[in-house]
């Protein structure tokens, strides 16, 4: 997060990987959280109104796990088109 503080206040978004880029269906890595919650107090501490997204591992747990981190935005590919009905997969994580 150093690397980007700087332009925290140039920024719509900030995207945080929660699993390691490259394919679906990887586990969620928790320890992500803790930039999230650094990137909540930055965005307090310095009156700014960017988002917070995730992407990677999110399902019906860990969304939840995200929403309490401070959490705005969260990208579900695999669980969304692996479920047997997306639909619900979707109303799901809502």
């Amino acid at each position: 997060l150093e690397e980007i503080i700087s332009i925290l206040n140039e920024v719509d978004l900030v995207l945080i990987m929660t699993v390691e880029p490259g394919f679906g269906g990887q586990k969620f890595m928790q320890p992500m959280m803790e930039k999230v919650k650094q990137l909540v107090v930055l965005r307090r501490e310095l009156g700014l109104n960017f988002l917070i997204e995730v992407d990677g591992g999110i399902n019906q747990k860990t969304i939840q796990i995200c929403k309490k981190s401070g959490v705005d935005m969260a990208v579900a590919g695999s669980y969304v088109f692996n479920h047997k009905d997306a639909k619900k997969a979707i109303e799901g994580l809502k």
